[in-house]
């Protein structure tokens, strides 16, 4: 049995994007029509269903179009390792770097070291994707960036090469008249005890740290943004942890901070790229780059 580069590409866009052929076609600069034939003939020379249907519409992966799509995306990914060995030994292309990260690091973290690297490498394309951390791995894994730079919160690892870059401090925010800002010690069991804006993402939750000492907390609404978090602080609706570097005195006045990093765990923050793809030097540069900065 052969099969063709496109029908493999096909049915890896079909399955990104939850099975929309449409979308698909669209992402592949293709029609309808022809990715449809391209999945028909796949399957009509596999002997077998690799995608599950409802009708004419594509619902999911059969068992064994789970198995093909494991191998399919590796052939994508080694394909696309191919394509950029050849892009960097072009004289005449512009190099690309893609990369993926939060919209929190992208404005507190990376602004300077872009600014820096695209100043040193004018002959760069920088296309920086901006997706919430667990969202930002998966398109790390899809093959449909270069790096990724996010908190690791609960990251698995395996098919990740993980360079540690920072650790940002958590600092506890909130309006002045609040009682855990007059200066006595801190604990736990008094943050637990006002009304909490929450930080929590499919990768990090502060709430583990309330969990672990049986604390319940009296939480008045959960968030992934701090922007968000210290607009609602400001309104009074309650205190929140935050990472410091994301915290400025003035701008964010009247706010004030207090350091908790004794009592929750910091931020950990890595530079992630793919196992077993062709890594561009653009890459290694880029990390660099971001390492010096620290």
């Amino acid at each position: 049995m052969r099969y063709s580069l496109a029908q493999i590409q096909a049915i890896v866009e079909v399955s990104r994007c939850g099975f929309h052929v449409s979308k698909a076609a669209a992402r592949l600069h293709s029609s309808q029509s022809v990715i449809s034939k391209h999945l028909k003939s796949f399957e009509d020379n596999f002997s077998a269903k690799v995608f599950r249907r409802t009708g004419k519409r594509l619902v999911g992966l059969t068992p064994e179009g789970e198995k093909v799509l494991q191998f399919a995306e590796r052939i994508i990914r080694d394909h696309d390792s191919i394509d950029k060995i050849g892009r960097e030994m072009s004289t005449t292309e512009r190099e690309n770097l893609s990369l993926v990260t939060t919209p929190t690091l992208a404005r507190y973290l990376l602004a300077d070291t872009v600014k820096k690297f695209i100043q040193s490498h004018s002959q760069v394309e920088l296309n920086i994707l901006v997706e919430e951390s667990d969202k930002a791995v998966d398109i790390l894994k899809q093959g449909r960036c270069d790096l990724a730079i996010v908190p690791t919160g609960k990251i698995p690892m395996s098919e990740l090469d993980v360079t540690p870059l920072t650790e940002w401090s958590r600092s506890l925010i909130g309006l002045p008249d609040c009682p855990l800002f007059d200066g006595r010690k801190l604990t736990l069991e008094n943050i637990a005890s006002e009304p909490l804006i929450a930080f929590q993402t499919p990768m990090i939750s502060l709430q583990d740290t309330f969990d672990q000492k049986g604390l319940a907390t009296n939480t008045t609404l959960t968030t992934s943004n701090p922007e968000v978090m210290k607009a609602y602080a400001e309104l009074g609706l309650g205190v929140a942890i935050i990472a410091t570097p994301t915290f400025h005195p003035v701008r964010d006045a009247p706010l004030v901070l207090r350091d908790v990093s004794d009592i929750f765990p910091p931020v950990r923050i890595a530079a992630l790229r793919l196992k077993d793809t062709y890594r561009i030097a653009m890459q290694t540069k880029f990390v660099e780059y971001l390492k010096a900065s620290f």
